[in-house]
């Protein structure tokens, strides 16, 4: 069963918004090191890691702390639009939910 609806957060980042956009622009395939516990891995399925219109597959785990030991197994198929000269990266899943970075 699929998961529906809207996921809406903030994250505090440290370090230079070229930096950050470096890493979503090119290295998505290091999340799952740095956060392995909510992403477990990043898989090019189209074009390349760091072209515009790439498809990507990625698998995460969602841990509902309401209830004790609840976890999700997903999956987000996105495809990938990038602005170099706006600094953006906007993220739109195959269901048309869109993500802005």
């Amino acid at each position: 069963m699929a998961t529906s609806g809207t996921y809406v957060t903030e994250v505090p980042l440290k370090g230079t918004a070229e930096k950050h956009y470096k890493r979503w622009r090119n290295e998505n395939h290091a999340f799952p090191d740095a956060v392995g516990h909510h992403i477990q891995s990043v898989t090019v399925h189209d074009g390349e890691w760091d072209s515009h219109g790439a498809i990507k597959i990625w698998n995460y785990t969602l841990t509902n702390k309401q209830y004790v030991n609840l976890e999700k197994q997903e999956v987000f198929k996105e495809r990938r639009e990038i602005d170099d000269e706006k600094k953006t990266s906007l993220a739109a899943d195959m269901d048309d939910h869109v993500i802005k970075a």
